[in-house]
C-alpha cells in the first residue's frame, strides 16, 4: 500500500507538471498570437501613412501659386535694380583692393631704389585713378542747378493748334496721309529745388502736359530740331535784348511709338507694326548756369519733382511717368 501511494503522488505531480506545461504552452501561443496581431496592425499603420505621405506628395504636386492682386511691379524693378547696382558696386570696390594690393606689392619688391618706387607709386596711383574714372562713365554726370538761379518771363503766344488730344489724333491722322510718320522730340531739362530734382513740364491745359519740344521739319536733325525747338518754347524773343544762350543735348534716353492714332504709346515697336505713325525721342538737357526763360502766354512752365512724377501716368502720361526711371542711369550733381 505504501507502494502504490507513492506511485499515485507521482503520478499527481506528473499531472501537476504537464498541467502546468499545457498552461504555460497557451500563455505562450497568446503571446505570440499577440506580437502577430501587433505587427499586422504596425503594417497596416503603415500602409495608412504611405497612403498619407501619397497623398501628402500628390498635394504638393498640385499646390496652387498664390496669386497677389496689388504687385508694386514698380518698386519689385527698383529693389532688382538696387541690388545690381550694389553688386556692381562691391565689383568695383573688389577691382580697387586688387588693385593697391598689386601696387604695394610691386612697391615692395622695388626694394630701396627711388626710380622704382616712385615709378611704382605712379603706376598704382594711375590703376586706381582708372578704375575710379571706369566707374564714374559708368553713370554719366548732369549739373542740376539751384531754381533761383533762374528768372522767368512771358512773351508772345505761340500757336498751339490743338486744344485736345482728340483734336491732335485727327490732325495728325490728317498730316500723316500726306507726309508719313511724325516724328517728334523733347527735352529732359532739370533745375534743383529743395535739394531734389524738378523737371521743366509746358502745361497746355489743366490736364495736359508736355516736354519742351515738338515735331521735326522735313530732313531736320534730332539736335538741330531740338534747339530750334527749346529757342521757340523758353528763349526770349531776339527784340528783348536779352542775352541768348544755347542749350546743351546730352543722350538720347528713350525712344516712344505710336502704333496707332490713339493716345496709347510704347517704349518699343510691337513686331506687327510696320508702319508707326509717330516716333518720340526724349533727350536729356543740360541748362546754361543762368538764364532767362521766356514762355509764351498761352502755356504755363511748371517745374514738377521727380517723386510727383514717379508712377504716375494717369496725370503726365506714360511717357513723362517714365523719366524718374530713365533719370536713375545719370549722377546728378545737385548745385
Amino acid at each position: 500500500r505504501t507502494a502504490f501511494m507513492g506511485a499515485t503522488r507521482r503520478t499527481r505531480a506528473r499531472a501537476t507538471v504537464d498541467a502546468e506545461r499545457d498552461e504555460t504552452k497557451d500563455d505562450d501561443d497568446d503571446v505570440v498570437a499577440g506580437e502577430v496581431e501587433e505587427e499586422a496592425g504596425a503594417e497596416d499603420d503603415g500602409g495608412e501613412d504611405d497612403v498619407d505621405d501619397e497623398d501628402a506628395s500628390s498635394s504638393d504636386d498640385d499646390l496652387d501659386i498664390e496669386l497677389r492682386d496689388n504687385i508694386d511691379v514698380v518698386a519689385e524693378h527698383e529693389a532688382a535694380e538696387a541690388a545690381e547696382a550694389a553688386e556692381a558696386e562691391a565689383k568695383a570696390a573688389a577691382e580697387v583692393e586688387a588693385e593697391r594690393i598689386a601696387a604695394e606689392t610691386a612697391a615692395g619688391q622695388s626694394g630701396d631704389d627711388d626710380a622704382g618706387e616712385d615709378a611704382n607709386a605712379a603706376a598704382r596711383l594711375a590703376a586706381v585713378d582708372a578704375v575710379a574714372r571706369g566707374g564714374a562713365s559708368r553713370r554719366r554726370a548732369v549739373t542740376v542747378y539751384g531754381l533761383a538761379n533762374y528768372t522767368f518771363g512771358t512773351k508772345h503766344a505761340r500757336g498751339e493748334t490743338d486744344g485736345s488730344i482728340a483734336a491732335k489724333l485727327l490732325r495728325m491722322k490728317a498730316a500723316y496721309e500726306k507726309r508719313g510718320k511724325r516724328t517728334s522730340v523733347g527735352a529732359i531739362c532739370m533745375v534743383n529745388q529743395h535739394h531734389t530734382p524738378h523737371v521743366l513740364l509746358l502745361q497746355i491745359t489743366p490736364t495736359s502736359y508736355k516736354l519742351p519740344g515738338g515735331r521735326l521739319r522735313a530732313g531736320e536733325g534730332d539736335e538741330d530740331g531740338l534747339l530750334r525747338k527749346l529757342r521757340n518754347k523758353l528763349q526770349p524773343e531776339r527784340d528783348d535784348g536779352l542775352a541768348e544762350y544755347e542749350f546743351e543735348v546730352g543722350d538720347r534716353v528713350a525712344t516712344w511709338y505710336r502704333t496707332a492714332f490713339e493716345p496709347q504709346m510704347y517704349p518699343y515697336l510691337p513686331a506687327h507694326i510696320t508702319k508707326p505713325k509717330e516716333e518720340l525721342k526724349l533727350f536729356v538737357v543740360q541748362l546754361p548756369e543762368k538764364c532767362y526763360f521766356a514762355v509764351p502766354k498761352n502755356l504755363k512752365l511748371l517745374a514738377v519733382p521727380i517723386f510727383e512724377l514717379y508712377a504716375n501716368p494717369t496725370k503726365y502720361g506714360a511717357e513723362i511717368a517714365s523719366i524718374p526711371h530713365l533719370l536713375s542711369n545719370y549722377r546728378l550733381q545737385l548745385d
